[in-house]
């Protein structure tokens, strides 16, 4: 739009310009008197260059496609609010106005986090898509929104979104490598009786997959591949549950007669992570992701998680560490095939051992071609060296055949992940 704009002002400027030379011939002398040529142009030149300013500034605060305008470098962490069956990007919006991925944009204790908030199609009745396709269709607007540009990721999810995240994180595993949790709301890990009821009557496939049977396919599959994917096992799941029933007429409730539960306790919390307790909200299945205030449970919990899974920076560094006083007897051999040498490591900043080299110091006493190489590395702080070396022989004369010795010096190459003070 912006281009287009500058490109209508500078055909603009030619046509306001008089014409050709051989034109301006025909002038009558009287048009030539009253209008001055050179001040006419000079006039519609300044005309244009302001035009021109103006159509860029524009070009740049609408974001309209201009090359020139730059989008900001994206912040360490994205929070991606992902909606659930027939919700929307209003899911979030409490009775009151308040919007919860609004009320974390303005909260600074989440200024180093840009915001996303996630939409996949999910009609209110007969929907055609399943969850694997809709949470490849979540996947593709997510990228589009630059959610995988970000080192570090996090999801709020509620009800099926929470399954649709999980789905599509199995899917992409580099993407899943960023993810630092989940928090899920509502989502149905074991199924929903009301889903079981209202597939009997909606030919919605989703329905089928949120059903509550003990021989749910998509379910118990999801939940398999999640437990033992490599990609997949480090990232933490937290919990929230309802507490009161949803009427019916309100979203999935059109599908109910009565006040009914529509995810159980024990189905909200299934697979979560045991170390922290699962958070009761005072909410039915649709209000529970709809925090009135930064004082409300929803919003407080997932604060606290964001405070215990801190944004970190991943640095590497190098550290030593020295097998000193190898010794080899006179015209000897001294060799290893596995010297495990460990390095300490920090398990408050997750540090890894990635890779070491090793290398012979203070050497004394022995031949010139002594081998070692480092076989491998333990992420746990462990280096697996083979080395050989061989003392002199009986050449030196009346000096004898001295003892050798030497020590190795192992460099360490350790990867921290340093916490983000916000």
């Amino acid at each position: 739009m912006g281009a287009k704009l500058i490109a209508a002002q500078a055909d603009t400027f030619r046509k306001l310009l008089p014409g050709p030379l051989p034109q301006r011939a025909t002038f009558s002398r009287r048009f030539r008197q009253t209008f001055n040529y050179e001040k006419l142009k000079g006039a519609v030149l300044r005309r244009f260059v302001a035009l021109f300013w103006v159509s860029l500034v524009a070009c740049v605060l609408v974001a309209s496609g201009c090359s020139t305008a730059n989008a900001d470098a994206p912040k360490p962490r994205v929070i991606v609010f992902v909606h659930g069956l027939h919700g929307s990007s209003d899911t979030w919006r409490a009775a009151n106005g308040a919007y919860w991925p609004d009320l974390i944009r303005t909260d600074p204790h989440f200024r180093s986090s840009d915001v996303v908030v996630a939409e996949y199609p999910t009609p209110s009745m007969r929907g055609r898509y399943s969850s694997t396709q809709l949470a490849e269709l979540l996947w593709q607007s997510l990228n589009k929104q630059g959610v995988w540009e970000h080192h570090d990721i996090v999801f709020i999810a509620h009800s099926l979104g929470g399954l649709l995240t999980e789905e599509m994180l199995l899917n992409h595993p580099s993407d899943a490598a960023h993810v630092s949790f989940v928090a899920s709301y509502a989502t149905p890990h074991q199924g929903s009786f009301i889903a079981s009821l209202a597939k009997i009557y909606d030919s919605d496939p989703l329905l089928t997959d949120l059903s509550y049977a003990d021989d749910n396919a998509f379910l118990t599959n999801l939940e398999q591949r999640w437990r033992s994917s490599p990609y997949t096992i480090s990232i933490h799941r937290y919990c929230a549950y309802e507490t009161l029933d949803t009427a019916s007429g309100a979203g999935i409730g059109h599908y109910l007669h009565a006040h009914t539960r529509v995810v159980s306790f024990y189905s909200a919390t299934y697979g979560c992570d045991v170390d922290t307790p699962p958070q009761k909200i005072n909410a039915d299945h649709i209000d529970i992701v709809k925090p009135s205030s930064r004082q409300s449970d929803a919003y407080t919990f997932f604060a606290k998680l964001y405070r215990n899974n801190p944004i970190t920076n991943i640095t590497e560094t190098v550290r030593d560490n020295k097998v000193s006083a190898l010794y080899v007897a006179c015209d000897r051999t001294n060799s290893e095939d596995d010297l495990q040498v460990p390095i300490g490591l920090d398990p408050v900043q997750h540090e890894q051992l990635t890779a070491a080299t090793a290398e012979f110091v203070d050497t004394q006493k022995v031949k010139d071609d002594p081998t070692i190489a480092v076989t491998k590395v333990d992420p746990g702080g462990i280096a697996h060296i083979a080395y050989s070396f061989r003392g002199h022989g009986h050449d030196l004369g009346i000096f004898g055949c001295p003892t050798g010795h030497t020590s190795i010096l192992v460099h360490f190459v350790i990867r921290s992940h340093v916490p983000l003070i916000e």
